[in-house]
């Protein structure tokens, strides 16, 4: 036999060297007589990830139609056995759903495989990848194949019926059998997990999307006391194994879908016992790609994650209705089923470990992007959260990812100066890190903690009294405090660039200078009258008002720099570091001034949670606000007694928003003991009587553990340590 030199030449370019002299000695050794490339040339529709190459072929006697593989060295090359294994383990489903092979499969001289299929449908120009279809032509062949998998492929056959035996394995068994060489060995899932930071020293819980979490990682690895390992029992049946999109084609006729009449392609990883919600959890996950590779809003990404695993009408209100569609076309379809073989709830329990395993498992596929990845790896929290709520052995209702949390200070955005995104899992119970302890001997409400250069950490008392420590411990000299008494609680602050701190006394500001050689300086006080207020946040500079004008002063002797006209019934005040950014806020307006920029102003909701009605509103004066901005101006947060705000300032977006409890809001009124600061990723930390939370991380904020109760806390400029000063005067120096 003969191959034409146009079509050797289109053989060798698609198929590489020594396809053309095999096809020949094959072609002789079946009989035939002609072979023909297909015309016009076949492009492959979808994608193929195990580097195959494709060719429509026609040859004869008897005229057919081949499609010629030719199969990379390495895994793949199982491909001929595996598919030979399917189609005689299922005749009925194969001749329906499968593609033939007639020819055994070929080895060639540099390792690779040369296999021959027969076309998936009567027609290459009528059959298309499910991958390419869209709407409900895709959730109705999802639907079919879900059902063609459980009741045909793995139909109620009395043989079938006998091996449908469920068998009880631990998680991580499961999980790791799953993962298999992907796991094993430093295998392609670890590396993601790696750049998490959560798989190295593996944290038993985690934060993410505002819950608290497993460690998927370290529920595969198992063995941990603070995680439980659950035992669940899996049913098992024949698995496609990488049952993506582009694995099932999908025939059409007269322009339309039939959803019934697909085939199953790509079968290398063919198994005849596996799980059987292997296929399933790829489907699904596969079928979100065009939805989880590019950025989604914080409130739509974490209603998709809780659709998956534990699906409510306000998820599905709050995600795009085709992510909604195809996750019920997979998800509801396969329960029903398993619902009518009284099997529904184990079914659960198995889906959402084949959940865990396949979403880690699509972390390694890097054509993702980071952005998909990331949201897979968060998927794997999700279900094994909602596993481990769901198999908790201690009768309690409350499920793992939504206890309080018990944090240690490592929290999501203190990961210094302008970083991009709180990271995606943040370590909870990870070995918090007590740099040292002192007693400083303040124990007054009024008292202030704050970071200064040179590693220094800095307490003034409510009589301006201050206290100098090195972050290391060693004890710096200071001074005592005099009268009269600080203006009001909290009305000082500590210089970030120079050893000084300015205490607002009743009538002026009183600055205080801490030379290298010892001692202490005071500057000329700055008088400013009785109706004045210190800004309590900023560093480089200071800042006062007198709810008429915010003015920006140098730190060294209070020398006015700017100013700004304050808005009326003036509630909070805050500034950046450097004061490029300053923020004012009426009951319910922010209004944020920036260097060389448009003011902007935003609004809020405001009211005090036992008058939220409009006559005791009416009579009641508006209640206040809590307001903090980012050292480096980037974000500006807002507590009402209402809800929680962050707004970007840098391109005018809102990042953050919820609406706060009532229990919340009462927790919030008082002057004593309280403080909110943003960090430079939008993250809040409040201080509010005595309790140090993060309102921006939780569905009601996260308390953070801690023993007693804090009169102070600051955070250093990167967000890297934090200093608490609790009511019997301990100070704390921590390191995240």
């Amino acid at each position: 036999m003969h191959i034409a030199k146009e079509d050797a030449e289109i053989i060798r370019r698609g198929c590489g060297p020594g396809v053309v002299e095999e096809l020949i000695d094959w072609a002789r050794e079946e009989g035939l007589t002609a072979l023909y490339v297909r015309r016009p040339l076949w492009s492959v529709p979808g994608r193929s990830y195990t580097g195959a190459s494709l060719l429509a072929v026609e040859c004869a006697p008897p005229a057919r139609m081949l499609i010629v593989k030719v199969l990379p060295a390495g895994a793949s090359a199982r491909e001929p056995g595996a598919l030979s294994a399917a189609l005689d383990a299922a005749p009925d489903f194969a001749r329906r759903h499968l593609v033939g092979q007639p020819f055994p499969a070929r080895g060639l001289p540099d390792g690779r495989t040369l296999m021959f299929q027969e076309a998936a449908g009567d027609s290459l120009r009528n059959s298309t990848p499910l991958g390419s279809l869209d709407g409900e032509e895709a959730d109705h062949v999802l639907a079919e194949v879900v059902r063609g998998l459980l009741t045909e492929w793995n139909g109620p056959t009395e043989e079938r019926a006998q091996a449908a035996v469920p068998e009880p394995v631990t998680a991580s068994e499961f999980l790791r059998a799953e993962l298999g060489d992907a796991w094993e060995g430093g295998g392609s899932v670890r590396a993601w997990g790696r750049g998490l930071g959560i798989l190295e020293h593996s944290p038993p819980w985690v934060y993410s999307d505002g819950l608290r979490l497993p460690n998927p990682y370290l529920m595969v690895t198992g063995g941990s006391t603070a995680l439980p390992d659950p035992s669940v029992r899996v049913l098992r049946g024949r698995a496609h194994g990488d049952l993506h999109l582009d694995n099932i084609i999908v025939s059409r006729r007269e322009k339309e879908i039939r959803a019934g009449e697909y085939r199953l392609i790509d079968l290398c990883t063919f198994r005849e016992r596996a799980s059987l919600g292997r296929d399933l959890a790829t489907l699904l996950l596969s079928a979100l790609v065009p939805h989880i590779r590019h950025p989604l809003p914080p409130d739509q990404r974490h209603a998709l994650l809780r659709f998956v695993v534990d699906p409510a009408a306000t998820h599905r209100a709050e995600i795009v209705p085709k992510a909604a569609a195809r996750v019920a076309a997979v998800r509801d379809t396969a329960l029903r089923i398993m619902r009518e073989r009284r099997w529904s709830d184990s079914w659960e329990l198995q889906f959402l470990l084949s959940l865990q395993a396949q979403a880690l498992l699509f972390t390694s596929y890097t054509d993702l992007g980071d952005t998909g990845r990331t949201w897979c790896a968060r998927l794997a929290a999700h279900a094994a959260g909602e596993l481990l709520g769901r198999t908790a052995v201690d009768g309690t209702a409350d499920r793992p990812h939504v206890r309080a949390a018990r944090d240690s200070f490592e929290m999501p955005g203190l990961t210094g100066p302008r970083a991009p995104a709180a990271p995606a899992f943040v370590p909870d119970q990870a070995p918090r890190r007590k740099l040292w302890s002192a007693e400083s001997g303040v124990r007054d409400k009024e008292a202030v903690v704050g970071f200064g250069p040179d590693h220094t950490v800095v307490v003034v008392d409510g009589r301006g009294g201050v206290g100098r420590w090195t972050v290391s411990g060693e004890e710096l000299p200071g001074v005592g405090g005099r009268s009269p008494e600080l203006r009001l609680g909290h009305q000082a602050l500590v210089a970030s660039l120079t050893h000084s701190v300015v205490a607002a006394r009743p009538e002026a500001l009183d600055i205080a200078h801490f030379p290298r050689d010892g001692g202490v300086r005071r500057a000329d006080p700055v008088r400013l009258g009785t109706d004045h207020f210190l800004v309590t946040s900023g560093g480089d500079i200071l800042a006062t008002h007198d709810k008429r004008r915010l003015t920006v002063r140098r730190f060294d002797d209070g020398t006015p720099i700017e100013s700004v006209v304050c808005p009326p019934a003036l509630a909070a005040s805050a500034v950046s570091t450097d004061g490029s950014v300053i923020a004012m806020a009426s009951s319910r307006r922010v209004h944020i001034h920036r260097r060389g920029g448009e003011p902007l102003v935003k609004e809020t909701e405001n009211s005090l949670p036992y008058a939220r009605n409009r006559l005791l509103r009416a009579a009641l004066p508006d209640p206040g606000c809590w307001l903090a901005v980012s050292p480096s101006g980037g974000h500006v947060g807002c507590v009402t007694f209402a809800e929680v705000v962050v707004w970007s300032v840098d391109d005018d977006k809102e990042v953050y928003r919820r609406p706060l409890g009532d229990r919340e809001s009462l927790e919030g009124l008082g002057a004593a003991q309280m403080r909110l600061v943003c960090t430079d990723t939008g993250t809040l930390l409040w201080l509010k009587r005595g309790r140090l939370v993060c309102p921006t991380v939780g569905p009601a904020g996260t308390q953070l553990q801690q023993s007693g109760y804090y009169n102070d806390f600051a955070a250093t400029r990167d967000g890297r340590r934090i200093a608490t000063l609790d009511t019997t005067g301990r100070l704390d120096v921590w390191e995240t």
